[in-house]
């Protein structure tokens, strides 16, 4: 028998997929993700499902039959994969399966920064009509775009861009040329080169050692006057303190950010109290069609393994 540890909530298709096999026990654990529930879960599972539970050394370590940790989503940052990859042990991710819903939350950030939606929003509901002329409205046509990582979910926001008549550059430190060559798009290695013609910035890079703080002071400092800095990627990639001070002096016009450092971030967090910032709570890759596609694909993941 084989044990299956689901870790939170997954769409019904991941327990259908597993659920035909007679030789799974799934245990779930419903979201209850603490440390001292997951270590406890550990012993005797040969699978792990998990969507933002942190797997340590230490969580993992009580894993002594585990085969495969398959992750609903992408980015493994909360993973020891080190420890894992020590072990023989993969990691699966559900590569393409939210590409498109986080490509999309993309284009709705810069949208929502753009034609000021929430103030426009808050304004028309008071009633407050007469001051409709008092806000700074942009077009997407014509402006520069800077699209940070050109992989699985920078390949999709390229496009969407041009159809909105932007003027795309994209970033990437391993660059597919024919791609760039294909979509007719302007490319550079080091995405500094670009950030002084930017209007908008968004990120589409994983989180590692190397990507830590990636857009820092001195990256704000290069970028142009009142740029707009969008993240779906993840929150750590950007120096939120460096991120505030480039909001006070006016570097940068508005930020649109489904990732923090920390999440939940702690209530009382200085953005919050920002209208510059538009926030969603890390749900970009969240549309119906991408969390089904992501549980279906974790739990074939996990089969795939299984059967060798």
């Amino acid at each position: 028998m084989k044990r299956v540890l689901v870790t939170e909530f997954m769409h019904d298709c991941a327990f259908d997929i597993l659920g035909t096999r007679q030789n799974i026990e799934i245990v779930n654990l419903k979201g209850d993700i603490r440390k001292e529930t997951l270590i406890a879960a550990m012993p005797g599972v040969h699978a792990i499902a998990v969507r933002s539970a942190h797997l340590t050394a230490e969580v993992l370590s009580h894993a002594n039959d585990l085969e495969i940790v398959s992750r609903h989503g992408v980015g493994c940052d909360l993973i020891d994969v080190a420890h894992l990859s020590a072990r023989g042990i993969p990691v699966a991710i559900a590569a393409g399966a939210n590409s498109r819903s986080v490509a999309e939350h993309t284009l709705a950030l810069m949208l929502a920064i753009a034609r000021e939606l929430p103030a426009q929003d808050m304004m028309a509901k008071s009633g407050n009509w007469k001051n409709r002329n008092s806000f700074r409205l942009r077009d997407l046509m014509g402006s520069t775009v800077l699209i940070v990582g050109f992989g699985r979910i920078g390949r999709l926001v390229a496009p969407l861009c041009k159809a909105f008549g932007m003027n795309v550059i994209v970033a990437d430190i391993a660059l597919d040329h024919d791609l760039v060559a294909e979509m007719g798009v302007r490319a550079v290695t080091d995405f500094r080169d670009a950030l002084a013609e930017a209007d908008f910035v968004t990120l589409h890079v994983p989180l590692d050692e190397k990507t830590r703080h990636l857009v820092s002071d001195a990256e704000f400092a290069a970028m142009k006057d009142g740029v707009v800095l969008v993240n779906c990627a993840r929150g750590g990639i950007v120096d939120e303190d460096a991120m505030v001070r480039a909001l006070d002096n006016g570097k940068v016009f508005a930020a649109g950010i489904d990732v923090m450092n920390t999440e939940p971030p702690r209530t009382d967090h200085p953005i919050f109290r920002r209208d510059d910032v538009i926030i969603t709570p890390h749900n970009g890759a969240a549309s119906i069609s991408s969390t089904k596609n992501m549980a279906r694909m974790a739990a074939e993941n996990i089969l795939a393994c299984f059967d060798g």
